[in-house]
């Protein structure tokens, strides 16, 4: 019996990683005993391998590839994970109140259920749906509560525009990428409640600041970098959606720049790339400035 679990397993392996794990991780090969991480592996390919091998139906936990990351490994896992079945969500743009029995994904008490509503503009009209948090989100959360400044979570990028006009149009782009993604919409709530909440509001404009820079300042880029610097910058994490946007006119020019934070707990790099090669898609050829 072992020596024939042990084949099994081996031919699960060899079925999973020479073709796909090769596609999916852009190498030439790929054995054994290699680390899915350190072939170049990351969440993004995680995600994308597991829906492969529920294909194929050797389901598997995501984090049973953090825990096991050498293929041989994993591969001994194959089969192992049970799919969960997700119950269907029971607020709907009718519901005029949410009551526990709506919300089978976490356990809430009915004050603790109206105290999460209070935080939401609109109220009840604009949740999607509340649930708990995965373990991941835990630790962020854990990690940016724990920090007394600063946020070590925030993720920064910025951009240049030639003028106003290309900055609007791709502010514009970004919120209907917004409208499409129920992640782009969560907030997250914890204070009074016996466990923390991401709520998925149906509606959730940008945040957009402007700011004026100094002339002699030095680059705008730069003072936009200081004065925003997750070292000492942080964003409420209960107003949807996790990213903030700063504009300025750069001092002597006719652009205009742009620097974006967002949250870990929605997104890492490789999300953030996703999100902007969707949004330059719905832009319709707006490009930023090198």
């Amino acid at each position: 019996m072992g020596g024939g679990a042990t084949r099994r397993r081996r031919a699960r392996s060899r079925r999973c990683w020479p073709g796909s794990g090769q596609e999916l991780l852009g190498v030439e090969r790929v054995g054994r005993h290699d680390n899915f991480f350190e072939l170049g592996g990351h969440s993004l390919l995680a995600v994308q391998l597991m829906e492969r091998l529920r294909r194929q139906s050797l389901g598997v936990e995501v984090r049973t590839l953090f825990a096991r990351p050498v293929l041989c490994d994993l591969a001994a896992s194959l089969g192992s994970h049970h799919e969960v079945v997700v119950p269907a969500n029971r607020i709907s743009e009718e519901s005029t109140a949410i009551t526990p029995q709506m919300l089978p994904l976490i356990d809430l008490t009915q004050e603790e259920i109206d105290r999460v509503v209070s935080t939401v503009p609109g109220g009840v009209g604009n949740i999607q749906d509340i649930y708990g948090l995965s373990p991941l989100q835990d630790g962020i959360l854990f990690h940016h509560l724990l920090a007394t400044e600063g946020d070590p979570y925030l993720l920064v990028s910025q951009m240049a525009f030639a003028d106003r006009g290309v900055l609007e149009r791709y502010l514009g782009a970004v919120q209907q990428v917004v409208d499409r993604h129920d992640i782009l919409r969560t907030a997250f709530v914890w204070q009074g409640l016996s466990s923390p909440a991401q709520v998925v509001w149906r509606k959730a404009p940008l945040d957009v600041r402007e700011v004026a820079l100094e002339d002699d300042g030095g680059p705008g880029h730069e003072q936009l970098r200081r004065r925003f610097d997750p070292r000492h910058y942080r964003i409420d994490l209960g107003r949807a959606p996790l990213l903030r946007f700063v504009i300025a006119r750069e001092p002597g020019s006719e652009r205009w720049l742009l620097l974006e934070l967002q949250h870990h707990l929605i997104g890492d790099h490789t999300t953030l790339e996703v999100m902007h090669a969707e949004v330059q898609g719905r832009a319709g050829g707006t490009r930023a400035c090198a």
